[in-house]
């Protein structure tokens, strides 16, 4: 079955920011974080698509296809035939390669089209994931030195760089320094999110009320329930409840039960109740994709407001709901 993506909802308030911080530049690159599946990806390609500017997107985890790996606006071909010949010898991922050499794309693209007195903007998306956590604080402080080094080059009218994740442990490594601006994105909201599901056209509408309770307004989640599994639900708990079964088993193994109840009812207790068994919960939920720290503000810095029916406290956060529930009913069937 061919998979359309289907159309952008809601984010107006994101656009809005990442148009004024485009217009206006900042000294910091935005290091821009939220739950797996919660559509960083596609704001960003959206906000390209949108901004004026010079522009390049970089996908650092595609592989091989330079048409995914980079996205420029303008197009440049002398850039798009440098990006193929560098998929030739690249070894590694390519996207993880050009994020390397933002300077040297910079250089191709100002070799064919003015930078001065216009915004550049560059989105590296899913870098920790491609260059690994041991490189990251390395890699956002190149970042922020690379804005002075475009500034003085090019003299650009403005200079955004914003560079995402999904990898929560990333952010202990990237919170202790002060060159970079740590920027939060959450799931949809309930209304946006009711839109989405009536632009997948379900069965029937009145699951949207159980599609918001399992997923909390996660798109990616809530596309995998429709076009994976056909929009049974029980099914796609299925195969979470056999991905959680694994991680319950590294928790039983240190003697976790307690601590896991008590962040399952409240995830701030890993905050609130802190204690070296409570820390050791934090992290492997953390490791697992599971749990996401919260206690930062999103782009239009606001705060998710917590939401104990869906997982969301003032400081920590299960990503979907779903995690929480299905690892409440392993723990009962015990």
């Amino acid at each position: 079955m061919l998979v359309i993506e289907p159309r952008f909802v809601d984010r107006e308030r994101e656009l809005e920011t990442l148009r004024e911080l485009a217009s206006y530049g900042s000294p910091l690159p935005i290091y821009l974080y939220g739950p797996e599946g919660c559509g960083k990806t596609r704001l960003l390609r959206e906000f390209i698509k949108r901004v004026h500017g010079v522009t390049i997107y970089i996908d650092a985890l595609e592989r091989r296809d330079p048409e995914t790996a980079i996205v420029l606006n303008p197009v440049i071909e002398e850039v798009r035939k440098f990006v193929r010949e560098v998929a030739l010898q690249a070894i590694g991922p390519l996207g993880t390669y050009l994020a390397d050499r933002i300077t040297l794309i910079v250089e191709k693209i100002a070799e064919k089209v003015s930078i001065e007195g216009r915004s550049l903007i560059v989105i590296v998306d899913d870098i920790t994931r491609a260059i690994g956590l041991d490189r990251v604080e390395w890699y956002v402080k190149w970042l922020y030195e690379l804005i002075g080094k475009l500034h003085r080059r090019y003299s650009p009218k403005s200079i955004l760089i914003v560079a995402t994740t999904s990898e929560g442990k990333s952010l202990d490594l990237v919170m202790r320094h002060t060159y970079t601006v740590v920027k939060l994105i959450w799931n949809l909201p309930r209304e946006p999110f009711y839109e989405l599901v009536q632009e997948l056209k379900p069965p029937n509408l009145n699951l949207r009320e159980e599609l918001w309770r399992v997923t909390g307004g996660n798109p990616r989640a809530l596309i995998e329930i429709a076009h994976v599994h056909r929009w049974d639900i029980g099914s796609w708990l299925n195969t979470l409840e056999r991905r959680l079964t694994k991680v319950l088993t590294t928790i039983r193994s240190r003697n976790l039960e307690n601590e896991l109840m008590k962040a399952i009812e409240d995830p701030d207790t890993v905050h609130t109740e802190a204690t070296p068994r409570t820390e050791q919960l934090q992290q492997i939920l953390t490791e697992e994709n599971l749990l996401i720290y919260k206690y930062v503000t999103t782009l239009h810095n606001t705060e998710v407001p917590s939401d104990l029916e869906l997982g969301i406290g003032k400081y920590y956060a299960w990503q979907i709901p779903a995690y929480r529930d299905i690892l409440k009913k392993l723990l009962i069937q015990r």
